[in-house]
């Protein structure tokens, strides 16, 4: 596929040996290769951030490789519920990254079980769909914000940052009527959760997280953590947590040649953030 032995060996690194995962990997930029992949030129404090880590990841069992989405769904459903009543860095440990871990690749395997798509990586819309034609708890507890889904544009162009993750981010903080929001972040072919603080209570509270939790390992990245293992990673700031997320999903340089609108669909990613729901 044209890719250099260097960045190909540190795929399968990243991807515990998993070769179909490796080349996803490498179609969509998450492993560097000849400078095809943009820095943003934001970087993180290290010492200012704290790590949760797992002893094991979705590729722990192997029907889990392409379960990420129904980890992060489940991982919502786990946090939001105790929002109200706890603060997520006293519940959000390792035994809460595991249970989450092995009940979303349970429903994954249940959910696809049941289904005659053939589709390996199901998007948020799939598997909410497919949860109500089951009677799942999941669906029964998250509410999606209005108008959402939200698309977004991974970009250094100025005239996109609008669409970008600091700005969409900052809406769902401002548009989220709970003390914490609940926020599942797609882009193809990974998913990740994170959570944030409402506008208000970032405000008031100088000592709220905002959080990264991701079921994916992340050996070669978000140094000097390095999680070989599913981790939740707690950041001051927005700020400090765009950077972390801008590096575990780089944008994607295609060159000079390539139009607008591919460039802008090779690094879109989707936003569903979630609030408990009430009734």
């Amino acid at each position: 596929m044209g890719f250099d032995s260097g960045s190909s060996q540190q795929a399968l690194q990243i991807c515990e040996g998993n070769v179909e995962r490796a080349v996803e990997c490498l179609l969509n930029g998450n492993v560097p290769v000849g400078g095809t992949t943009a820095n943003s030129g934001v970087t993180n404090n290290s010492s200012q951030l704290s790590l949760v880590q797992s002893d094991i990841s979705q590729y722990s069992n192997p029907l889990g490789r392409s379960a990420c989405t129904a980890i992060a769904l489940t991982l919502a459903y786990n946090c939001i519920g105790q929002f109200n009543y706890a603060l997520p860095e006293s519940f959000i440990d390792s035994t809460l990254l595991s249970k989450s871990v092995n009940d979303g690749i349970k429903l994954y395997c249940k959910l696809r079980d049941n289904s005659s798509s053939g589709v390996e990586h199901s998007s948020v819309e799939d598997i909410l769909v497919a949860c109500s034609g089951i009677d799942n708890i999941i669906i029964s507890s998250l509410t999606l914000f209005p108008n959402s889904p939200r698309q977004g544009v991974l970009s250094n162009c100025s005239s996109n940052q609008h669409m970008g993750l600091e700005a969409l981010l900052t809406q769902c903080q401002m548009d989220s009527s709970e003390s914490y929001a609940a926020v599942v972040i797609t882009k193809t072919p990974e998913t990740v959760l994170v959570i944030l603080p409402t506008t208000e209570n970032a405000a008031s509270n100088t000592n709220a997280k905002f959080i990264l939790i991701d079921s994916h390992p992340r050996p070669q990245q978000l140094a000097p953590h390095f999680p070989t293992g599913s981790y939740a990673l707690f950041h001051p700031t927005l700020s400090s947590l765009v950077a972390s997320l801008r590096e575990i999903f780089p944008i994607t340089e295609l060159g000079d040649g390539v139009p607008e609108l591919m460039q802008m669909m090779y690094n879109s990613f989707d936003i569903y953030p979630f609030q408990l729901s009430r009734g």
